[in-house]
């Protein structure tokens, strides 16, 4: 999973940011993470009836080589060949979008403007790495993306593999975290819509922020039951997070340059990694060891700051997507910032 998983979703959320116009984005990205939470029951149901490992690993891969069938016949992304140079090859691209759409384009005798930008420049991982460390703002809003990326893989791993220790009953909370995950990705969709990607953000982590600390008072909610202010608190900062995990695969996407796009989306990834093992134990075992208000005030102040990060990093809802490093500077310096 960690191998082949994530390679497929990063991969999906390029392409998809690459194709579809930026109106059309937020409404992909939420169906997307609606699936994703919805591939949970159907995981578990393979699990139920095939109880030997090795035909569990076999029914899974019959499924993803179904699932993925698709992807031989999908249009690569116009950009990429941009980025490569061939603008013939990227034409042929963008006709068989516009065919896609009811639309003849006859492409043959136009020049495409950001081709120039490309045939400057040679694309490789050491051309993105001289460029990321030549760009400041490219460098601010990657390292901006690596912590969101890293505090949300710590939250919700630690959520997922918590919740016997937040909850009295395990299985209702892996239950009310699925239900809240999927009120989350279809909530997330129209608040993106209506204040843009990066007010809501900015209101998703103060809201995560917020039942963090509520969940610190030891509050029992009535006398013949074993749920606390904590148990429910939690199940309603994971809505928050998950929100957020959702916003931030989008605004990933449209931040990131093309140039540098694939590069952003795993060094990002890597920091999420990071923080999911760091979940686990700060759910599991360091308020055993101290007092709980240490970890849960400790992500309220992470979340704070991602928050915070937030406001500094550019509305994208509204912008044309950026092609390289320069193009991010632009998009930077003219830039006004309202909360």
């Amino acid at each position: 999973q960690g191998i082949g998983c994530f390679l497929i979703a990063t991969s999906m959320y390029i392409l998809t940011s690459e194709l579809l116009p930026a109106k059309y984005r937020n409404y992909a990205n939420g169906w997307a993470q609606c699936l994703w939470a919805l591939g949970y029951p159907i995981a578990s149901g393979v699990g139920y009836f095939v109880k030997d490992w090795n035909y569990m690993f076999l029914a899974a891969a019959i499924l993803l080589f179904v699932f993925n069938i698709q992807v031989f016949f999908c249009i690569e992304s116009p950009r990429y060949y941009l980025m490569k140079g061939d603008a013939k090859s990227a034409k042929k691209s963008i006709e068989a979008l516009a065919a896609l759409a009811g639309t003849k384009f006859d492409l043959e005798n136009t020049e495409l403007v950001d081709l120039g930008k490309a045939q400057e420049r040679e694309q490789s991982f050491w051309q993105q790495v001289v460029e990321l460390c030549s760009y400041p703002g490219l460098l601010l809003e990657t390292s901006i993306l690596m912590f969101l990326w890293f505090f949300l893989g710590m939250s919700y791993y630690g959520f997922n593999f918590g919740w016997g220790s937040i909850v009295p009953n395990r299985y209702l909370g892996y239950l009310g975290a699925s239900v809240g995950e999927l009120i989350a990705y279809i909530s997330a969709v129209p608040l993106i819509a209506r204040i843009g990607r990066r007010r809501a953000m900015m209101l998703m982590f103060v809201g995560a922020a917020i039942f963090y600390l509520i969940a610190i008072p030891e509050v029992k909610l009535g006398k013949n039951t074993d749920w606390t202010l904590e148990s429910v608190s939690c199940l309603i900062g994971v809505i928050f997070i998950s929100g957020c995990f959702s916003g931030v695969y989008l605004w990933t996407a449209e931040l990131a340059p093309t140039s540098h796009r694939g590069f952003v989306f795993c060094v990002s990834s890597s920091s999420a990694r990071i923080g999911s093992f760091l979940g686990p134990y700060i759910f599991n075992n360091l308020k055993h060891i101290t007092h709980k208000a240490v970890p849960l005030g400790g992500l309220a102040v992470l979340a704070l700051l991602c928050a915070l990060g937030s406001f500094i990093l550019v509305e994208t809802g509204d912008k044309e997507t950026a092609l390289t490093g320069e193009d991010v500077v632009a998009r930077r310096k003219s830039y006004r910032y309202r909360i």
